[in-house]
Formats: structure tokens, sequence, C-alpha cells
């Protein structure tokens, strides 16, 4: 296993997650909402996180085990992809990531009948990548890495919150992915301009690495 990943990474994790979330959506980022959430947190963090009148130290704990295991969860990701790939540097380029793709079933897109609808398929899988790739940046070094895939699973549980005005007052987690979100995600990913995937894919790469 390569040192840059978690000693608690296994394959069995990365694959349980890519399963349940190809589950999600149906088609073209409908989910399939009678699939139940994504659990990317222990039970234990949960408890501890739903304690009322926590002290200082136990906010703190929340807050560093949760990035702990959002950490863990994606370099398991890696480890599954690089399995499927080939690719034991766990830095995946962009015809690794088709070709992921390809092997796990990964896609939904609607069947391909002419060279316009491929063209168009493969501009919309290379922006998708771009996005995680780069963490929402504009540009990057287009190669998805653990900390790129760590951003992409905790902009997953990136919730807006509204005020009774509907007036947005920021993001919350709570250590779920709904298919819901996922195929919003879904479809966003897709979407050749700056949006809010992106921006929560920036926030999220802060938020775990330069905080």
């Amino acid at each position: 296993m390569s040192e840059n990943l978690s000693a608690y990474a296994n394959y069995e994790l990365g694959e349980a997650f890519f399963e349940i979330i190809n589950k999600m959506v149906i088609e073209d980022g409908i989910p399939f909402s009678k699939l139940g959430d994504f659990e990317i947190v222990s039970p234990s963090w949960r408890k501890l996180a739903d304690k009322e009148n926590k002290s200082s130290d136990e906010i703190k704990k929340v807050d560093a085990d949760y990035k702990m295991e959002i950490v863990d969860l994606a370099d398991s990701c890696m480890i599954y992809m690089a399995a499927k790939t080939g690719n034991k540097t766990y830095k995946f380029t962009l015809d690794d990531y088709k070709k992921f793709l390809s092997q796990t079933n990964a896609d939904k897109s609607a069947s391909l009948n002419d060279k316009t609808e491929m063209e168009n398929y493969n501009k919309k899988i290379e922006t998708q990548f771009k996005k995680i790739a780069n963490h929402g940046e504009e540009s990057g070094d287009n190669l998805i890495d653990n900390k790129d895939f760590a951003a992409f699973i905790y902009a997953l549980d990136m919730k807006g919150e509204h005020d009774e005005n509907s007036k947005f007052t920021g993001f919350i987690l709570n250590g779920r992915i709904t298919p819901m979100s996922y195929a919003l995600a879904y479809r966003e990913l897709r979407e050749d301009k700056d949006n809010m995937i992106s921006f929560k894919l920036r926030c999220a790469y802060k938020n775990l690495f330069e905080s």
C-alpha cells in the first residue's frame, strides 16, 4: 500500500462506497429515492456528534475524527480504483477514470447511438473528471488523488441550510450522502460551468487540507 494512504483504508470499504452511490442514480442524474443514505462516518462519531453540551475538546474531536474518517474512506476508494484500473500510483488520469467507469458500470447515461452522442458523452465525463481532479478549481494537475477524492466525498455531505425566510445561511455536515444530494452532484459535475458542486469542492478541499 502507498505510504500516503491511511493504514485503515481497505478495498472492501471502497467497493461498498461505489456500489451504493452507483445505485443512487437511475439515469442521467435521476435519484433512486427508495435507496437509503450512505453513512460515511462510524457509529461512535455519530454518538459523540449527537451529544448535547459537548466540551470544547469534544467539539474538536468531532471535527478531527470526521476529517479522519473522510480520508479513510477516500483512501479506500483509491485502493479500489487502483485494483480496477491497474494504476498503483493512486493518481488517476482521465483515461484511468474512463476505464474505471466502464468496468464498474458507474455511468448511468443513456445508450450512445452515434458519433455526436459519443462526443457529448466524452465531453461530460472529461468535465466531471476535471472538477474532481482539480477540486473545483478552473485548472490543476488533472489527476485524481486521495486528497481530491476526500474533497469530493466531503462535498457530497455538504447540505445547505436556510432561515425562516428561505435565505441561505451556510452548510451543514451530518455524515450522510443521500440519493437526492448525490443525483444533484452527478448532474452538476457534468455541467461545463462553475456551479454549486464546484464551489463545494473548493470549500471541502480548503476545510480538509488548508485550514
